[in-house]
């Protein structure tokens, strides 16, 4: 739970961590933790790099950029000490690989066009350039989306989300929410378990697909709509505290942070939306679909 105070070196916790945690890091339990984050960015320079990450890929109709924001997060999860490559790559395979197949279907082989350049015919399917290219684009930009977002949603818990949305100046209360949102995805997962072994211990057959793709509807929607009311309960209980009052408060997380990074956070936007204005204009000319792909 995330409380303020007036008095310094007053905190509180996104995640319901009591002060143990916080006695026991300055009592040498936490050095582990402490140089892992001395070696991590500051948690509001993650958020604008992902903004502008993502800013960029929709911003720009090139397929470099995407390709380019792919591969830069390829080499940040290989990089980085919170990120498992194997874990990131996994979510973002189930995630990506059916949607390249739907859009292989839905828009190369069925493209609509009438005047579309056709490589290929077999029965109602057509394979085409126009087609081709779209579903291409299409799927670069949602994996460059879901690549971006697995890394950041990986590497970061409430607290550190909430610590850097309040060093970009938001109000207390949208950090809470937005912290709050960011855990309540690995606590759905982990009460969606307990409840299938539960059901399991009734004599349920959860071993059985069906049987689960028949639980999880209702699994899912009730610990979703518990999880709101509990988010909204803690937020009542923490404005009652003195959540969003004057005073001098302290980061949940002991982060890095330096001038360097400071500057890094007010050149990125600018950076970002001068790229964009130089593609707008045509100042900066990178190959469309159809030229990455070789096809003329």
């Amino acid at each position: 739970m995330i409380t303020t105070g007036t008095e310094p070196g007053t905190t509180g916790d996104a995640t319901g961590r009591s002060g143990a945690d916080r006695v026991e890091r300055e009592h040498g339990a936490g050095d582990d933790t402490a140089g892992r984050e001395g070696h991590r960015l500051h948690p509001a320079t993650e958020i604008v790099i992902l903004s502008a990450g993502l800013l960029l890929v929709f911003g720009i109709p090139s397929p470099v950029v995407p390709i380019a924001v792919i591969v830069a997060t390829v080499l940040a999860v290989a990089s980085s000490p919170a990120v498992r490559l194997r874990s990131w790559a996994l979510g973002v395979g189930v995630l990506c690989l059916p949607t390249l197949l739907v859009l292989i279907i839905v828009q190369g082989l069925f493209y609509p066009g009438a005047n579309a350049h056709v490589l290929w015919v077999a029965g109602p399917a057509h394979l085409s350039v126009e087609g081709l290219s779209i579903a291409v684009q299409i799927w670069l930009r949602v994996t460059a989306l879901i690549g971006l977002c697995a890394l950041f949603g990986l590497g970061t818990d409430s607290a550190r989300l909430f610590d850097g949305l309040r060093r970009l100046r938001l109000p207390d209360s949208i950090a809470y929410v937005c912290a709050s949102a960011i855990g309540l995805i690995p606590l759905i997962g982990t009460r969606t378990r307990n409840v299938i072994e539960a059901r399991r211990a009734r004599g349920w057959a959860t071993g059985r697909w069906r049987v689960r793709m028949r639980l999880m509807p209702g699994i899912v929607t009730g610990l979703f709509t518990s999880m709101l009311i509990e988010v909204e309960q803690r937020h009542e209980v923490l404005e009652q505290s003195g959540l969003g009052t004057q005073g001098r408060t302290v980061e949940l997380h002991d982060h890095h942070d330096s001038r360097r990074q400071g500057l890094f956070r007010l050149l990125i936007p600018v950076l970002v939306v001068g790229l964009i204005a130089c593609s707008v204009a045509g100042v900066l000319p990178l190959p469309d679909t159809v030229q990455l792909i070789g096809i003329s």
